[in-house]
């Protein structure tokens, strides 16, 4: 068999961005063979402390939320409000194919970085812009966020609850992961168009533009006769598409069937059968109309209560019901079928206990080509000597842009 190759290999990124979306996008370039640099302000990624509110280790060397998002760049700490800074910023990108950032569009016009300037320098970068809420509109120069821009404005909060009940909390950066593929998905496709015109191009996304396409059947089903799209529990729309509570105080949902070709079905396995010929029970329709919809999913809450989830499961599935326990994010970590398609890999850190972590992988493979390994994040600056001596800077000129300030 061949040596898998990197598919990405040869494409050089530099990546001026902080916290999770951007630098994700680019974590994934890096993942599949590309060369990325991650240029960060003197005093690092926010990003870097993050697990202390979300009560995670966050040292230099036992940082795995970091890590998730960065693994295997290389970091280059500078000083971009000094001008031998900028001078090492734009040296870099003459040579790169990709500039991926999430400064806002403010300051990289204030700094000669927007991509007006830098397209007139370089004709044949790729430049990758992110923001919170899109590059037009009031909002437009609004700090924007996952939780802010994705979840809260784009409608799924408001609708993922039972209505008037105190709003969930989603996992942090949630938003932030689903939109570095739609991002990366551009790049891609910029970068494949390069390869035809030789020419560059801005890539633009944002969290609010991907809140509302992940919540876009959401968004045009509200435009009509329903306004809210959690119903009461006692009223869902099909009583077989529904989450039941178990005899062991589990959830476990039952979706993707359909009542009428399946109504007979699920009724023997659920000792229903009188419902199958009761006209109140003919479809969905009739369900809402006349009430019976109360009466079936009720009767259903007292049977799932019978069988614990696990038991659930294993019968439902052998009768080829799609079903799932609801599962803890604890739980995922040591999941079997993870675990063995290698979705969750253990990964060892260099602290001082050699603490191993459960680690998400970049969710693409391939038969032919490879994706790099997990390689644990450092301290800030870690291979800025590294990158400056690959740029030509000799160990006095280092030293002195150091002893200045300019980098770290």
């Amino acid at each position: 068999m061949e040596p898998k190759t990197l598919p990405l290999s040869g494409i050089k990124v530099v990546e001026l961005a902080t916290v999770v979306a951007a630098p994700t996008c680019a974590r994934m370039l890096c993942a599949y063979g590309a060369e990325v640099i991650k240029v960060e302000a003197l005093q690092g990624d926010v990003m870097r402390s993050g697990g202390v509110h979300e009560f995670v280790p966050y040292e230099d060397d036992l940082n795995p939320l970091f890590t998730i998002h960065n693994s295997n760049k290389k970091f280059l700490s500078l000083d971009l409000k000094k001008e031998k800074g900028k001078t090492i910023l734009l040296d870099l990108l003459s040579h790169a194919d990709v500039f991926i950032t999430n400064i806002r569009e403010q300051s990289l016009r204030r700094n000669g970085l927007d991509y007006e300037t830098l397209k007139d320098m370089f004709p044949a970068l790729i430049y990758a812009h992110f923001s919170g809420y899109g590059p037009k509109g009031p909002a437009a120069q609004n700090p924007g966020f996952d939780i802010t821009a994705f979840w809260l404005r784009a409608g799924a909060v408001a609708d993922w609850q039972t209505k008037d009940s105190f709003p969930f909390v989603p996992t942090y950066a949630f938003g932030d992961m689903a939109t570095s593929s739609v991002f990366l998905s551009g790049i891609l496709m910029a970068l494949y168009a390069k390869e035809k015109t030789g020419k560059g191009t801005k890539v633009m996304t944002s969290l609010f533009a991907n809140g509302i396409w992940c919540n876009a059947i959401g968004v045009v089903q509200t435009q009509f006769e329903r306004k809210h799209l959690n119903p009461d529990p006692l009223r869902p729309c099909d009583p077989f598409s529904q989450t039941y509570r178990c005899k062991d105080g589990r959830w476990i949902g039952i979706y993707c069937n359909e009542y009428i070709k399946d109504k007979e079905k699920f009724a023997k396995l659920l000792g229903l059968e009188d419902i199958i010929d009761d006209p109140r029970y003919k479809d969905v329709e009739t369900l809402q109309r006349t009430g019976s919809i109360v009466e079936i999913t009720e009767r259903c809450n007292r049977i799932f209560l019978t069988r614990t989830s696990k038991q659930w499961r294993e019968y439902l599935s052998e009768h080829s019901i799609s079903c799932e326990i609801m599962m803890e994010s604890q739980e995922v970590s040591q999941d079997r079928q993870a675990i063995e398609n290698r979705y969750m890999v253990p990964v060892e850190f260099p602290d001082k206990g050699h603490t191993t972590v459960m680690m998400p992988t970049p969710p693409l493979a391939f038969s032919r080509y490879a994706c790099r390994t997990y390689k644990p994040t450092r301290g800030i600056g870690d291979n800025t000597e590294e990158i400056l001596k690959e740029m030509g800077y000799s160990k006095e000129e280092i030293k002195a842009l150091t002893e200045a300030n300019v980098v770290r």
